[in-house]
């Protein structure tokens, strides 16, 4: 009896050193808690991305010019887009393009002075920006992007797919103005088509052309959800190609305003 006594005395001794420790360790309630797997700060944020789209109207001046067969042509176009924008502010990244396509409706091929008023502009831009210069009215930084374009008087003309490198800003003035600026350097592209001058064409046209490109655009805000823009862009190419006449040196340029209509959400 007296061994059974002392093991029950040492038990109960146990139990009452035990119990506070084992009390701090396991949370009081009806349900244990558990720790997250990762970092609280890590979660995507509520509200973290919003979104533009919309439509844009541009008025363009441009041509092309062929140092070695003395001949260029010159004309205007109408061109509607389709933009959109996917901002990241928990990245400070954005993705945006828009897809551009319109009609020549004046133009004349130089030096011999004949017109034309059909032809062709389609074009395509998607870029990848980071803004890591920010605060709650002004964002910069730099983007990497891709451009495709289309310029054919009379259905004839250059095709390009080039690389784009620049640096973007953005301002925003009492939540009811913002300015959005842009400029680019294209360091290559892959061209290929034929050009004309109002007279012999030249065909088999393959190399690449390097240039530059801008755009400015200010903004009004309409209400909460609908923007209206206005602003102006260029884009510039020039360099040496082969065709089946020989070598080329070729310049292409497309510049005017532009009138943006845009949604967010």
């Amino acid at each position: 009896m007296s061994r059974v006594a002392t093991s029950l005395i040492v038990s109960l001794f146990a139990s009452t050193a035990l119990g506070p420790a084992l009390a701090a360790d396991w949370p009081m309630g009806n349900e244990p808690s558990f720790r997250p797997a990762y970092p609280v700060d890590t979660y995507p944020m509520d509200g973290s991305l919003d979104f533009e789209a919309g439509l844009r109207y541009f008025y363009g001046m441009g041509g092309q010019s062929f140092g070695s067969s003395g001949g260029s042509a010159r004309d205007t176009s109408h061109a509607l887009e389709v933009h959109g924008r996917i901002n990241d502010h928990s990245t400070s990244t954005y993705l945006k393009g828009h897809i551009g396509y319109g009609s020549i409706t004046d133009g004349e091929y130089r030096p011999v002075g004949t017109s034309y008023n059909i032809g062709r502009v389609g074009y395509i831009n998607a870029d990848f920006g980071y803004l890591p210069l920010a605060s709650d009215s002004f964002s910069a930084g730099a983007f990497l992007g891709y451009m495709y374009t289309d310029e054919s008087p009379e259905n004839v003309g250059l095709i390009t797919h080039g690389l784009r490198l620049g640096i973007a800003a953005k301002a925003g003035i009492n939540d009811v103005f913002d300015i959005n600026a842009e400029a680019a350097i294209i360091p290559y592209t892959n061209t290929t088509g034929s050009m004309t001058n109002g007279g012999a064409t030249i065909s088999d046209v393959s190399g690449g052309l390097y240039g530059a490109s801008g755009e400015v655009l200010a903004g009004f805000h309409a209400s909460d959800t609908f923007i209206i823009r206005a602003g102006v862009r260029a884009t510039y190419l020039n360099g040496h190609v082969s065709s089946d006449q020989g070598e080329q040196y070729v310049e292409m340029f497309r510049w005017g305003p532009l009138v943006e209509l845009t949604a967010t959400f």
